[in-house]
């Protein structure tokens, strides 16, 4: 799904007959899933050496600090539960940054441009950048980047995997997906005039609308969403994730959270049990083989990159974003109790340590072991991702920010201070802790544009307490802390809002009542919280710039030397910064208030009964 399904976006790439379905047919349980589950993407490195060398840096530029570091990173009074680390924070002063860009580039050698060149080669692996091995080589040669195969090599899985899906962001448009949905799905008359591109990070997706006779003979008009996933998702293990954003959704649905429908393709395929939870492909007549719908079908686009196409029913209503500002307090807290009804939710979801349970007991059913097994598959494959957004490797973002600011992007001192003042507050307060968290499965992405009030409730701005809320878009589903869920939906809360502590305070609230956190969750939520907006403003501004590199509008029917002469100049995918201003205003609220006066303010109001 999308992550705002009303506004428009701009189409990338040129038509054409180019696009053709690949043979190699997927079904919801893939066998990429045990191939994920197996292999798996090993955690990144937080990258010590650019830690050492930020204190390097901080000593050259004496460590000054600033009054709303002070504030947000002493914790006085902090519990018992935080233990060692926390109180170890409290005796630490935060970083405000070097003094300027020149500190700044000599001590991100080993980090951005280690990413850059990475990045480099990725893109000349794909096949887009045909000048990249020199480029690359260059580069290593450059006296200022001194790059060599261990600094490649202590480059977080994180940063590669989001340089590629930059590099590999689908370039189709809506005559080949409209070809591809009339070849492969049953979905009745296709209204191509219907067919509407909405915005989005890494992939491509188009709302559309299709109609069927029913038995008066009247059209019955039904609507969806196409979505084209970028090529890091269509290919090799992280197939298996797909399928397990699939099992996620059926589950949330199966308890009585709203999302969206896998629609199933006209392709079928045979299958028979597998180990652990996965299948086999089999011919078609192989004995007890099942038939079964395909829900995926990946094709080459014209780059010759696999991108895999599912469709998906559309969840009519506004998002949250879209609902007339100022909120209600009672709408702010039923978005609060939907959030935590969710993550209640996925608490149920079968655990690698159940399936041991199961194995052992000897009156066990056949059908409920593999049920069993099958979403402990899921579980081990999510586990297996190396998400960027994820707050587990918030460290990571750093080098995304160092990159920005080494080549000019980023030039505003108070507001690189103001970042390095919450990874600091990270690498102190979460860091020494984070063996001592819940873990579990995730949606991600509980943001303002993924929640909406569903269309079959209430007017949220005249009936708030009648509202029903639904989720859309799963592309971030991982096996993480399940504080992240939390903090993720509060951060996007805080969000153009005149007391974004009251707001947030009053969602936490609606969530503590149907998903308690623990003591040491609630200590640490305010520093998560700054961390998701540090994220989502230094990836929107990175993802923004690349985009604009890589990204260019050629004209769909211009061919040869005529799809020179047309094309376009590059845009950016201006959706990436749609929380840009309000965030950095919601960020200083953060900071200027501080980590424990909202500590105690989230405690007051989560606790108390009214």
């Amino acid at each position: 799904m999308t992550k705002a399904p009303t506004r428009d976006a701009a189409a990338h790439g040129g038509g054409g007959d180019g696009a053709r379905a690949v043979e190699g047919k997927e079904a919801t349980t893939d066998e990429g899933a045990a191939a994920a589950a197996t292999k798996g993407t090993t955690r990144g490195a937080r990258a010590d050496t650019v830690e050492e060398e930020e204190d390097a840096g901080r000593r050259d530029a004496g460590a000054q600090e600033s009054d709303d570091a002070t504030a947000f990173a002493r914790q006085e009074g902090a519990d018992d539960d935080v233990g060692e680390g926390d109180r170890s924070a409290k005796r630490a002063r935060v970083d405000e940054g070097d003094s300027g860009e020149e500190t700044l580039a000599k001590r991100a050698t080993g980090g951005a441009q280690g990413l850059q060149v990475a990045a480099t080669r990725v893109e000349d692996a794909a096949g887009t950048n045909p000048g990249a091995g020199a480029a690359a080589d260059k580069a290593d040669k450059a006296p200022r980047a001194e790059i060599d195969a261990k600094s490649i090599k202590n480059v977080p899985s994180t940063l590669l995997d989001e340089a590629e899906r930059k590099l590999r962001r689908p370039r189709v448009n809506a005559t080949e997906v409209y070809r591809l949905l009339e070849a492969h799905y049953d979905l009745g008359t296709i209204d191509k005039d219907s067919m509407k591109e909405l915005p989005s990070y890494d992939d491509k997706n188009w709302f559309f609308r299709a109609s069927r006779l029913d038995a008066s003979g009247k059209k019955v008009f039904h609507e969806y969403i196409v979505k084209v996933h970028n090529g890091t998702d269509s290919t090799g293990v992280n197939r298996g994730v797909l399928a397990a954003q699939e099992r996620v959704m059926a589950h949330l649905m199966a308890h009585g959270v709203e999302c969206p429908r896998v629609v199933k393709s006209k392709l079928t395929m045979y299958t028979t049990p597998g180990p652990n939870g996965t299948v086999k492909l089999v011919p078609e007549g192989t004995e007890g083989a099942k038939r079964e719908f395909c829900t995926r079908v990946t094709f080459l686009s014209r780059a010759q990159i696999a991108h895999t196409l599912r469709v998906l029913t559309y969840v009519p209503g506004k998002t949250l974003a879209e609902v007339p500002m100022p909120h209600s307090m009672e709408f702010v807290r039923k978005s609060g109790l939907f959030v935590g009804e969710a993550c209640h939710v996925l608490t149920k979801w079968p655990t690698p340590k159940e399936l041991e349970i199961h194995r052992k007991l000897e009156d066990r059913d056949p059908t409920s072991l593999a049920f069993v097994e099958q979403h402990a598959m899921c579980w081990k494959v999510l586990a297996s991702r190396a998400r960027l957004w994820d707050l587990r490797h918030f460290m990571d973002v750093q080098h995304f920010m160092t990159d920005l600011v080494m080549r000019g992007l980023f030039k505003d001192d108070v507001r690189r201070r103001m970042c390095n003042t919450v990874f600091n507050a990270y690498k102190h307060l979460v860091l020494p802790v984070e063996d001592k968290l819940r873990v579990g499965i995730i949606h991600g992405d509980m943001n303002e544009q993924n929640m909406l009030a569903h269309k079959s409730g209430a007017d949220p701005t005249v009936h708030p307490n009648g509202v029903k809320f639904a989720v859309i878009d799963f592309g971030d589903v991982v096996v993480s802390w399940r504080v992240n869920e939390v903090a993720i939906a509060l951060a996007y809360c805080a969000l153009d809002k005149d007391d974004p502590l009251h707001d947030m305070s009053v969602m936490l609230a609606g969530i503590q009542s149907v998903f308690p956190l623990t003591p040491l969750e609630m200590r640490i939520l305010p520093c998560l919280i700054a961390a998701r907006l540090v994220t989502s403003l230094i990836m929107g501004m990175y993802s923004y710039h690349m985009q604009i590199v890589g990204d260019s509008v050629e004209v769909p029917e211009a061919e040869g030397e005529n799809a020179r002469a047309n094309k376009k100049p590059a845009q950016g995918n201006e959706y990436v910064l749609t929380t840009q201003k309000s965030a950095w205003s919601a960020l200083k609220s953060i900071l200027t208030i501080g980590a424990e006066v909202i500590f105690k303010r989230f405690v007051v109001c989560a606790y108390s009964e009214t």
